[in-house]
């Protein structure tokens, strides 16, 4: 049965939970891989359907450094960043990727509140 991000598909419990147990197998080596390849740490959020998500963000994280935290995880997983700039002056960065081997998706993200021009 293949994931979805829509709970009223009415998934039942224990796929969700076969899912996560999946996904959760595979954060283990992606730490793993992130350590063994420098790669900085992210925080990392398992959805009730199995996505990984890996976000740059948080204490420390200038916005270049979430840039390539971003960038590099994604170059490790071969997926392409995607850069949007809101009206509200947010830049947001997105990664997504699947591993068809694990059968686990995810994405890596930032927020970056960036200046406007002229505040």
């Amino acid at each position: 049965m293949p994931q979805t991000d829509d709970r009223s598909d009415k998934v039942a419990d224990a796929t969700l939970y076969e899912w996560q147990r999946r996904a959760q197998r595979h954060l283990t080596d992606l730490i793993e891989h992130g350590a063994t390849n420098d790669l900085p740490p992210l925080l990392w959020t398992l959805a009730p359907n199995g996505s990984l998500i890996g976000t740059a963000g948080g204490v420390g994280f200038t916005p270049d450094l979430q840039r390539d935290t971003i960038r590099r995880w994604a170059d490790h997983v071969d997926a392409r960043v995607d850069v949007d700039y809101t009206t509200d002056g947010r830049e947001e960065l997105y990664a997504g990727w699947k591993d068809d081997e694990r059968r686990t998706r995810g994405c890596f993200r930032a927020t970056i509140f960036v200046r406007r021009e002229g505040a």
